[in-house]
């Protein structure tokens, strides 16, 4: 048991210290990472498995080596973001793999890339035709950039000269069953108002699982039951602006009746 107890105890201390070297490390070595941070989480992981299952009671220099491999990658990271060609020499450089319409077998070499591997990654950006494609690219971490020919580029409005309002993100009201009151709160959302919307659509806000809300155009509820209904603001402003339009005119009615009132008293 007590063998037991030491492993737990030292994984639970690798992971603290992973997870806390990692928060310094920031978010770009959580996104695809180029070849250094590639070596780097390699080393990383292994260091942290040195500490966890180790029997020697040196497993503690482990603790260090992960700092000081921590520090070392943070130091390049810095050089990087000031210096252009330490970027070169610890990221690489972009390669272009295809330019002007034709491949360009010597780069693809260079980068270990057969036509197999190639053709599988523009499928992966939904390109099936070589000949669609103007250029490509291979990134510093991997990913291939591809820039479609004139004809091939996908219709938008611009081209058509239409011009588009800008696009809101959804808002995720409810989950599960319960409203994120503190999302609400911060976009001027009442708890009245929506159960208001839900009722609408004979529905609690318990019956839910996900609800999304575009500010000023649709209320999106995906029930619990495996229902998708989608509730439409539109109309239901178009609704309540006639509604004041009708209040506002029969008050001018009444305003001019009263007016025509006065004048006959005063004749």
């Amino acid at each position: 048991m007590n063998d037991v107890f030491e492993l737990t105890y030292r994984t639970l201390i690798a992971l603290l210290v992973m997870f806390i070297l990692t928060k310094m490390l920031g978010k770009r070595q959580l996104s695809e990472i180029s070849l250094f941070g590639y070596i780097s989480g390699i080393s990383i992981g292994n260091i942290a498995a040195y500490i966890a299952m180790e029997d020697d009671k040196l497993w503690s220099l482990g603790i260090i080596a992960l700092i000081i491999w921590v520090g070392i990658t943070m130091l390049l990271e810095y050089w990087t973001l000031k210096s252009k060609k330490t970027r070169s020499v610890v990221d690489g450089n972009r390669r272009t793999l295809i330019a002007n319409g034709i491949v360009l077998k010597d780069a693809l070499h260079k980068e270990r890339y057969t036509v197999e591997e190639l053709l599988q990654r523009l499928r992966n950006k939904d390109v099936y035709k070589l000949s669609d494609v103007e250029s490509a690219s291979i990134e510093a971490n991997g990913d291939i950039s591809v820039f479609l020919k004139q004809d091939f580029n996908p219709l938008t409005p611009n081209m058509l000269g239409m011009t588009i309002e800008p696009e809101k993100e959804p808002i995720t009201l409810i989950v599960d069953g319960s409203m994120d009151l503190e999302t609400m709160r911060s976009n001027g959302i009442s708890e009245v108002w929506l159960k208001k919307q839900l009722d609408t659509v004979n529905l609690k806000y318990e019956d839910v699982f996900i609800a999304q809300y575009t500010i000023d155009q649709s209320l999106s509820l995906f029930t619990l039951d495996k229902r998708a209904i989608e509730v439409n603001l539109q109309s239901e402003q178009l609704a309540e602006q006639t509604k004041l339009e009708d209040i506002k005119r029969g008050l001018l009615q009444t305003i001019a009746y009263l007016e025509q009132q006065a004048k006959k008293k005063q004749g």
